[in-house]
């Protein structure tokens, strides 16, 4: 039953060839067994998870649910009834949920198994997953190794094979990082975050409606298993006017052959290091073969460099209006010091950023929406010649514990910690597109190297119909030796 996808999990429960209870218990047995090495889940149920995989086998339905009987994992952020959500922040120790994210009940109303909750770093704010209250998250590719954050658990736990699906979140790489460092294939839906997902934050008790650059989505092993937990998750809310179906036409090509690609290789001078580009250039090389037009591609520096300023602003405003002042001082001060190491930018404006979106002065930021739009603008004006913008995820594979967030170690250079894991995610985070990264194999280390696809607004059909495309081709995820005795 090892590494089964969620597919094939609900196609053999259908016709009679494995039970939900069976599969529940080879990943409860799983989790026994590696989850001490992973601390990938950080709140397990093992008894609903049981009672829930026996009422799906004793279910007599003529049309079951996709995920009938399907055991998933939904990050620790997500709110389920009675359960802890603590985003690993001491202040939230004791929050527990009075009622169930509209996303993750919409999982088990299709009738996946909720096996437990992932772990994340404090307030979801790192490209790690540690902090106080829960342990260290270890990649299962190397346990000296980060998985990513914030879904880093989540990512950990699907590449380990203790779960089947993991319903992540990104606002600045969150779920593209840990696919990348896992080998998954993630899928950053254009910006869809609501403060009604039952995704915290913003904190459930403070009644506020703000969401800004944050997007609810899956992380999967293959490509037809994220098409099918994003048709369960996002199908439309009406009454909500939440995912609400926007008619842009699609591109379905029966063949790679169909897109026009441009690979991103540059960012404000920032290049990845040899395996990121080597897997760049073999995936170039591929699209080639494959009859695909595939051309260089360049963002306009200050374009980039505006843009990745306001994301900071933006998600000053996103974190500090959960935060008292008090913690809005600590998170300034504790990110100072990155955004003053970083050579992306000017240090002056990314802290002046970071400060304007933590004093949550509404007509600074009405201000910042508005610039955002004119820099959406300009941006989706520069990706007209291409229908898919291919770029790297970080600069690297998954780096070494980094607690203090040291310069990481690339091809012999030290590189600043923020310019390693954000410049190319967080461009297109402030611009809202969708993007799906894609794993394309292993580095001479053994680590999972994956890239980012995006393509326009409300163009997540195509990247899904291109991810599936992608992994017939070869681009796939392949397991860890890691719980393989």
């Amino acid at each position: 039953m090892k590494y089964l996808s969620a597919t094939e999990i609900a196609r053999q429960i259908n016709a009679g060839q494995l039970t939900s209870t069976a599969i529940t218990e080879h990943y409860l047995n799983r989790i026994e067994n590696y989850n001490p090495k992973l601390n990938a889940f950080v709140d397990l149920y093992p008894d609903t998870a049981r009672l829930a995989a026996k009422q799906r086998d004793q279910q007599k339905d003529d049309q079951p649910g996709p995920l009938h009987g399907v055991p998933i994992s939904v990050k620790e952020c997500y709110q389920v009834k009675d359960t802890r959500t603590t985003l690993n922040y001491p202040p939230l120790r004791n929050l527990v949920a009075d009622s169930t994210s509209l996303l993750v009940q919409r999982l088990l109303d299709a009738g996946a198994v909720l096996l437990g909750k992932t772990n994340v770093p404090t307030l979801l704010a790192d490209a790690q997953t540690f902090g106080p209250i829960y342990p260290r998250a270890n990649n299962p590719y190397d346990l000296s190794r980060t998985p990513g954050g914030s879904t880093g658990g989540g990512a950990a736990a699907l590449a380990a094979d203790l779960c089947a699906l993991e319903l992540g979140s990104d606002i600045g790489g969150s779920i593209r990082n840990p696919a990348h460092h896992c080998g998954l294939f993630g899928l950053k839906p254009t910006e869809n975050g609501h403060h009604l997902d039952g995704h915290i934050p913003p904190l459930p008790d403070l009644d506020l409606g703000l969401s800004v650059m944050n997007c609810t989505g899956p992380l999967a092993r293959t490509a037809e298993d994220l098409a099918l937990a994003h048709k369960v998750l996002f199908a439309p809310d009406w009454q909500q006017r939440l995912y609400l179906p926007i008619a842009r036409e699609q591109n379905l090509s029966p063949d790679l052959s169909g897109y026009r690609f441009g690979f991103l290789t540059s960012i404000i001078g920032v290049q990845p290091g040899k395996a990121a580009s080597k897997a760049m250039k073999d995936t170039r090389a591929k699209l080639e073969a494959a009859g695909a037009e595939v051309t260089d591609f360049r963002l306009d520096d200050q374009l980039v460099r505006e843009s990745l300023t306001l994301w900071i602003e933006l998600f000053g405003y996103a974190m500090g209006q959960t935060l008292k002042m008090p913690y809005r001082r600590l998170l300034y001060w504790q990110y100072r010091k990155l955004l003053k190491s970083s050579a992306c930018l000017p240090s002056a404006h990314a802290l002046k950023a970071l400060k304007t979106g933590l004093t949550l002065n509404f007509k600074s930021f009405s201000r910042a929406l508005k610039r955002r739009q004119e820099l959406v603008t300009e941006a989706m004006r520069q990706q007209q010649s291409v229908d898919i913008v291919v770029s790297p995820t970080t600069l690297g594979p998954a780096f070494p514990h980094n607690s203090a967030r040291h310069t990481i170690e690339m091809d012999g250079q030290n590189i600043p910690y923020v310019d390693y894991c954000f410049p190319f995610v967080n461009f297109f985070s402030l611009t809202g597109q969708p993007v799906v990264t894609v794993p394309t194999g292993t580095a001479k280390t053994g680590l999972p190297i994956g890239l980012c696809f995006s393509a326009a607004h409300h163009q997540d059909q195509t990247l899904l119909h291109l991810a599936k495309l992608l992994e017939d081709q070869g681009f796939a995820f392949h397991a860890p030796n890691f719980g393989n005795d």
